[in-house]
């Protein structure tokens, strides 16, 4: 005799035939098996949706009569591991247009507590659909970590003859591992983070004057005008803010490739703004859980996120 836990409830006192001499299994249920799939994926989606633990033992004890300890909730979490393993080795079939890639920190426990950066890329194809292409744990946001995520969506499928411009925010170790990996190949900076780096080197009376004339400059109406707007700042600032003037200035040409591509694509391709709505959900999610219990976990929350953000 066997309970079964359902998602309509539990089936109690169940006859399981035996046969002691014969190699007979029953097919309805797996061997030892006491709970529907199903009722096991129901608890891992409601804690990835940023459910607590506890609040899922209150839950279920309504929908099923039946409360599951925060344990239980965690080992319902690694049936997403072997879908997280397919996701990260699917192939890359339709062709990328424009890469976005940028990095958040998260809080991990290894031997203790550490903020490790899970290095992001999104895609966006020439439909204009974006899909999360790919995330890698990078411990710090080094060329090395880069690499291995940008060696990653190559040998998936990545083609360098479609991609034509990656957008990310400066990262000294991402510049580099896309000069070795992805040459030829247009970086644009982002502006927002240019414009936050700009409102540090502000001085507090001039915080809301400066970063809206820099920003006019991301928002003309062609690439020549861009070039007019901030020449005429330049002028203004110049002997007040040199060193303002200087950090727009080294990465100007880089700050307005995209005024090459068609306008309806600008709003997308001047700033990591697509990744970063993505983050304030990891974020979000995150928070209830103050950190990580170990990479394994890390890997499939944020694989269910991102999954859903794919799906919507």
């Amino acid at each position: 005799m066997r309970d079964m836990e359902t998602r309509l409830g539990i089936l109690e006192d169940i006859p399981i035939p035996r046969a002691r001499n014969s190699n007979f299994h029953t097919v309805i249920f797996h061997r030892w098996k006491r709970r529907e799939r199903k009722v096991t994926k129901i608890l891992a989606n409601l804690f990835i949706h940023g459910i607590s633990t506890r609040k899922i033992k209150c839950i279920s004890k309504l929908l099923w009569n039946r409360d599951y300890s925060p344990a239980t909730i965690s080992r319902s979490n690694q049936i997403l591991q072997e879908e997280y393993l397919q996701w990260m080795n699917r192939p890359i079939t339709e062709p990328i247009r424009y890469l976005i890639l940028d990095g958040v920190n998260l809080k991990i426990r290894r031997h203790w507590v550490s903020r490790e950066a899970l290095l992001c890329a999104i895609g966006i194809t020439e439909k204009g659909t974006k899909e999360f292409l790919c995330f890698h744990l990078g411990g710090r946001e080094s060329t090395q970590s880069w690499e291995t995520l940008i060696e990653k969506m190559i040998s998936r499928g990545l083609s360098l003859n479609d991609l034509q411009l990656v957008t990310v925010y400066g990262n000294p170790g991402l510049l580099r591992s896309l000069e070795t990996l992805l040459p030829g190949i247009p970086v644009q900076r982002c502006v927002v983070h240019k414009i936050w780096n700009v409102v540090g080197k502000c001085p507090r009376n001039l915080r809301n004057i400066v970063p809206a004339e820099m920003k006019s400059i991301f928002y003309a109406t062609n690439h020549e005008e861009a070039l007019e707007r901030f020449k005429a700042f330049k002028e203004r600032w110049q002997q007040q803010l040199p060193a303002l003037v200087g950090c727009i200035e080294k990465d100007l040409d880089s700050l307005l490739h995209f005024y090459s591509f068609p306008y309806r694509h600008w709003i997308l391709i001047r700033s990591t703004n697509v990744i970063e709505r993505a983050f304030k959900e990891f974020r979000r999610r995150v928070k209830i859980m103050e950190t990580f219990p170990n990479e394994a976990s890390c890997h499939r929350i944020m694989f269910s996120l991102v999954k859903l953000m794919n799906e919507n």
